[in-house]
C-alpha cells in the first residue's frame, strides 16, 4: 500500500471543521473556533451538519459520512480538523468509501473518539493523519500558547522530536517503526476489524475518566490479539487523566509480559496541553534520552 503523506499546511489555505462524532452542544464555540483560524489568515467552511442532532450524534450516520466524503473531495479544503470527540466515528468506518480518502490526501486531524478515523484512514487508504487539537475544546477561546504553538510547529513546519516530560520508564529499551495510537478505548473498541499496521509500530495511547482495571482490561484484550503482540515494537504513555499512572502501571505491564521499551511523559490526550503528532509515520523512541523522532521523509 503506498503511504499519502500530506502537504504541509500553508496560509491562505481553507479548512474544514468537520462534525462527524457527538452533537455539538454550544454552536457558538464553533464559530469563534473558526474566527480563530479566519485570524490565522484562512478560509473555513463548517460542515453542514454540525447544527444537527440526532441522538448524542451531529446527525445521522448518514449526515456524518456525507459531510466527511464531501469535504475531502471538496478541492478548496487542504486541511480537515475535527470540531469534537465524544462519540460517533466508530459508527462510520464500515460505511466510508476509503477510494475517496486515498485519491483526495489532505491533513486529517483530531483525537479522542476521532482515533478511529485516523487509524482506518491509515490501514484502508494509507494516509497520513495527525493527532491533534480540536475546534471546539481546544481553539474555541484563547488557545493554550503550549497547545497552539505545537499545533502549529508539526502541521506547517514538521516538528520532528519531542521529548517526553517528567517520564517514568518502565522498561528501558530503543524501538523503531511506525508511530500509531491515540485513545486507548476508541482503539480497543476496534478489535473485531481489520485495523492493526500490517509492520512493527510503537504504541501511544492516552485516556480519561477510566479506572485503572479498564486501563489494564483493554490493554490486555488488545495483547491477546496476536498481530497486535507480534507488531508491538513500544508504547508511549500519554495522559490518563484522573488516573495516578505511577501506582498502577508498572503492576499492569508486569503482568502483561512484554519485553519492549516503555515509558510515559508524552504530552497528548485530554489536557489542555498537548502536542500534534502524525501517525503513521516512521519514528524512533529511545528511553535513554527521553525522545520520540518522527521521520517525514521516510512516508
Amino acid at each position: 500500500m503506498k503511504i499519502l503523506k500530506p502537504q504541509k499546511l500553508k496560509k491562505s489555505g481553507t479548512i474544514g471543521l468537520l462534525s462527524v462524532a457527538g452533537e455539538i452542544r454550544d454552536f457558538s464555540k464553533l464559530e469563534n473556533a473558526a474566527k480563530y483560524f479566519e485570524n490565522r489568515g484562512f478560509k473555513v467552511k463548517i460542515s453542514e451538519n454540525s447544527r444537527k442532532k440526532h441522538n448524542y450524534l451531529a446527525g445521522t450516520d448518514e449526515e456524518r459520512l456525507k459531510a466527511l466524503h464531501d469535504f475531502f473531495l471538496d478541492d478548496e479544503i487542504t486541511a480537515i480538523i475535527a470540531t469534537r470527540g465524544g462519540y460517533g466515528s466508530l459508527r462510520l468506518i464500515d460505511k466510508i468509501n476509503y477510494e475517496i480518502i486515498a485519491q483526495n490526501p489532505k491533513i486529517f486531524a483530531g483525537h479522542s473518539d476521532i482515533t478511529a478515523l485516523s487509524l482506518m484512514f491509515y490501514k484502508k487508504a494509507g494516509l497520513i493523519t495527525f493527532s491533534a487539537p480540536m475546534a471546539c475544546s481546544d481553539f474555541s477561546d484563547i488557545p493554550d500558547k503550549f497547545t497552539e504553538k505545537a499545533f502549529w510547529d508539526v502541521l506547517e513546519e514538521e516538528k520532528n522530536t519531542f521529548q517526553l516530560h517528567n517520564a517514568r520508564v518502565f522498561k528501558s529499551g530503543e524501538a523503531s517503526g511506525i508511530l500509531w495510537g491515540g485513545n486507548l478505548a476508541t482503539i480497543a473498541s476496534l478489535a473485531g476489524t481489520d485495523f492493526i499496521p500490517d509492520e512493527k509500530f510503537v504504541l501511544f495511547i492516552e485516556d480519561v475518566a477510566e479506572p485503572a482495571y479498564k486501563i489494564d482490561r483493554m490493554l490486555t484484550q488488545l495483547l491477546n490479539i496476536e498481530k497486535f503482540r507480534k507488531n508491538l515494537a513500544g508504547i508511549l504513555l500519554g495522559d490518563f487523566t484522573s488516573l495516578d499512572c505511577e501506582q498502577y502501571f508498572n503492576d499492569i505491564f508486569y503482568g502483561l509480559n512484554i519485553n519492549i521499551p516503555i515509558a510515559s511523559g508524552l504530552k497528548i490526550g485530554h489536557e489542555k496541553e498537548k502536542i500534534t503528532l502524525p501517525v503513521g509515520l516512521k519514528c524512533n523512541f529511545n528511553t535513554q534520552k527521553l525522545q520520540l523522532c518522527i521521520f517525514y521523509m521516510a512516508a
